[in-house]
């Protein structure tokens, strides 16, 4: 019974560092299409400020960086279900009734 627990507590631990690691590449993903946001608007070929052209030149930097920051959230709320299931597995563990 002591080692269900252990080993329990073990994955749950590792799930939290994977869930950690997956927010942590959200808001890389984030960041990714900031900088690229000041670095666009700072280049010679769009001095001569067009949204239209801004925005074309954007557009492939901004889905990139959304789409990483989505895919691992979602990755990080899939892991957050499995933990939520190993932490009810343990709960039946301690609070059984022992006769």
């Amino acid at each position: 019974m002591e080692d269900t627990i252990k080993k329990i507590e073990k994955k749950v631990r590792i799930l939290f560092i994977c869930r950690i690691i997956m927010w942590l590449i959200c808001a890389g993903g984030c960041f990714y299409w900031i900088v690229w946001s000041f670095k666009i608007y700072q280049m010679e070929e769009y001095q001569p400020f067009d949204v239209h052209t801004y925005a074309t030149a954007f557009r492939p930097y901004f889905n990139l960086g959304i789409t990483i920051s989505l895919v691992s959230i979602t990755i990080s709320l899939i892991l957050r279900l499995i933990s939520d299931r190993f932490k009810r597995e343990l709960k039946n563990i301690l609070y059984e009734v022992r006769e």
